[in-house]
């Protein structure tokens, strides 16, 4: 009961506490005190705390710049983050921005240490001689870089730091003091170094280290490997001839490792010779150890057992004759027909990757026309020109330059020739872009001796409707174009494309019938009356006009009242062009009289019988209308602008 004694007192005491007004009623809310949120703040100094101290509306000024980044190095990216000398191993440090964001940065280091990207000191001598490939690969401060140094890229440091032992200062840089990163005081060897040829490119070269000083950066001596050992831009150099052949070197003949010295032969000793661009092993004849000249007896075919068979008929040896065998075909022994240093030579067991020559043919003809053709931008002396072809048959189209020289009909060695004995054929192949499908193809050529000898082509069959078959296609030859002892076959070429419509004729109107059978009109005494009414019209003309002629047929007869002996109209004639012979119309049919009457019938009445019409005599029928003459010869149709066509060549 005490309890709600004390709930009733303070509600007494509330209610007392309020004002007591006029009579009049007012509001509840308006005679309720205002209730007290809290005791206001009153401003204080302004500190770095995320608040407005000062209650000017701004929070942590002083502390932080216009952009509100906190810059001060008491408070170095947040509040109460001192920049410290020590926290980034400097000796003084500052707070500053780095990529737009404060932060703790030295601006003096220790010796041996520098500032970093990261704006701590760091130390950058354990950075010095570590392999780098460019700057990025030594650390972030610009102190240190990648430079070249001793030939190999190393890390170096700049002076200003200082230089440990063992380095020296040099060009700015700390350097080893044995001008390499490799070669230390006790070292004694040969390292690999990196050296420019004459053209640009990278080679390797040697330096040699001698206890602590790195010899320069050199060639090697140069070996037979197919490397450029001393750096000079040329490979191979003293066992490669002026052709690149390698004849010069009997124990690197033809490629390097093939030691003639220790092969053995019955006839005597080799030596490095043969095909002029791809030599071998061969005997020795002493004849050529003067110079080759004419009557030197030398082993031009590489066979050891028949010792030095070719005898030197001729320095200068020209294709041909056809039907020639060994040095009668090859007279200056060089082992094969023509100049073996001058032309190339095909064979279908040829590789087109090879250099050419009679004893490491080309694999195709085109292939050898080409790198012919090629020569010919080049020094004269060294033009290669004539392309020698053996037995076999080749798919390909072959285009003939100007100045080139085809012959065919060798055997596979090259030192026999007959045009029918050793065939060659080339067929032009399915797939062939040559005009008309053709095996042989020459623009322009002949301006300059140019020859194709010796050959059988044969053109592809034509794929397409209307597609012309060629066997060889020539586009204004020159007068020097020589073809000998060829064979051109042209392929079966497409029917044509069906002819287009011709216009459609003029469209003709056909005859009509003629008046259907009626009864005459008579007068009061039964007699056919000859008058408009009683004339019955044959059939109405067919009209026809072809190429601007009328060529109608004529209208049909007319009949009227008959009478004895009378005859009908006749039929019209038909129309023709001048000169031309329009048929007749037919003849209208005589009139017969009857019946009879008269004193010569019995009785003096109607005859009757056989005898009840009378005919004229003679009688002539009715016939049907002539038919028209033949026609003349037709106007020619319009051909083709050009009946005989034309060929465009694209080759």
């Amino acid at each position: 009961m005490a309890r709600r004694r004390a709930h009733l007192w303070l509600l007494l005491v509330a209610v007392a506490a309020a004002p007591i007004a006029s009579c009049a009623r007012t509001p509840l809310a308006d005679r309720l005190p205002a209730v007290d949120a809290g005791v206001s703040p009153m401003p204080v100094a302004e500190r770095c705390n995320g608040v407005d101290d000062d209650l000017d509306g701004r929070v942590d000024e002083g502390f932080v710049d216009d952009q509100g980044r906190y810059v001060s190095d008491d408070h170095c990216g947040a509040c109460d983050a001192p920049c410290t000398a020590a926290s980034v191993g400097a000796t003084e440090a500052s707070c500053q921005l780095i990529a737009d964001a404060p932060r703790c940065v030295a601006t003096q280091c220790p010796g041996g240490t520098a500032p970093s990207s990261t704006g701590r000191c760091l130390s950058l001598l354990g950075a010095l001689c570590l392999p780098c490939v460019d700057d990025a690969d030594c650390g972030d401060s610009s102190a240190v870089r990648c430079a070249v140094v001793g030939g190999e890229r190393r890390c170096v440091v700049g002076c200003e730091l200082g230089c440990p032992d063992g380095y020296t200062c040099d060009g700015g840089s700390c350097l080893p003091s044995g001008g390499s990163c490799t070669c230390g005081p006790s070292d004694a060897f040969t390292v690999a170094c990196a050296l420019e040829t004459p053209g640009g490119g990278r080679c390797t070269g040697q330096a040699v280290c001698d206890h602590g000083v790195l010899g320069a950066c050199e060639g090697r001596d140069e070996v037979c490997n197919g490397v450029d050992d001393d750096c000079d831009g040329k490979v191979d150099e003293g066992f490669v001839d002026a052709l690149g052949a390698y004849s010069v070197d009997v124990r690197n003949c033809g490629q390097c490792g093939v030691d003639c010295t220790t092969k053995l032969s019955p006839g005597g000793p080799l030596v490095c010779g043969g095909d002029p661009r791809s030599p071998s092993c061969v005997l020795h004849c002493p004849d050529l150890d003067d110079g080759l000249q004419v009557g030197d007896h030398v082993d031009a075919d590489g066979d050891l057992a028949n010792g030095c068979e070719c005898v030197v008929s001729s320095l200068v040896d020209a294709p041909g004759p056809d039907g020639a065998v060994g040095s009668s075909l090859d007279v200056n022994c060089d082992g094969a027909d023509g100049d073996a240093r001058d032309g190339f030579y095909v064979s279908t067991a040829g590789d087109d990757a090879a250099v050419g020559s009679p004893s490491a043919p080309l694999r195709t003809i085109g292939e050898a026309v080409s790198r012919a053709q090629a020569t010919l931008g080049g020094d004269p002396s060294a033009r290669r020109l004539d392309v020698y072809v053996a037995a076999g048959t080749y798919t390909e189209s072959v285009r003939l330059p100007d100045s080139v020289k085809l012959h065919g009909g060798y055997r596979a060695d090259f030192r026999a020739r007959s045009a029918t004995g050793f065939q060659v054929v080339v067929r032009a192949p399915a797939d062939t872009d040559a005009p008309g499908g053709a095996a042989l193809v020459s623009l322009d050529a002949g301006a300059r001796p140019t020859l194709a000898e010796n050959v059988v082509f044969i053109g592809r069959d034509a794929v397409d409707p209307s597609q012309p078959a060629f066997g060889a296609v020539f586009v204004d030859p020159g007068p020097s174009l020589t073809l000998r002892g060829l064979t051109i076959v042209a392929g079966v070429g497409a029917r044509g494309l069906p002819g287009a419509d011709a216009a459609a004729g003029a469209s003709s109107k056909p005859g009509e019938s003629g008046d259907a059978p009626r009864a005459a009109v008579e007068g009061a005494v039964h007699q056919c009356l000859r008058t408009a009414a009683n004339v019955a019209h044959g059939g109405r003309l067919g009209s026809n006009v072809c190429g601007g002629v009328d060529v109608s047929g004529g209208a049909g007869g007319q009949g009227g009242c008959p009478a004895f002996a009378e005859r009908a109209g006749g039929g019209r004639s038909g129309h023709a062009a001048p000169g031309g012979g329009a048929g007749a119309g037919g003849q209208g049919g005589q009139g017969s009289g009857g019946p009879i009457t008269g004193s010569d019938c019995p009785g003096g009445g109607v005859c009757c019988g056989l005898a009840d019409f009378s005919v004229p005599n003679p009688f002539e029928g009715p016939s049907s209308g002539e038919p028209g003459a033949g026609g003349g010869p037709g106007q020619g149709g319009d051909a083709c602008t050009d009946p005989l066509g034309r060929f465009d060549a694209d080759v």
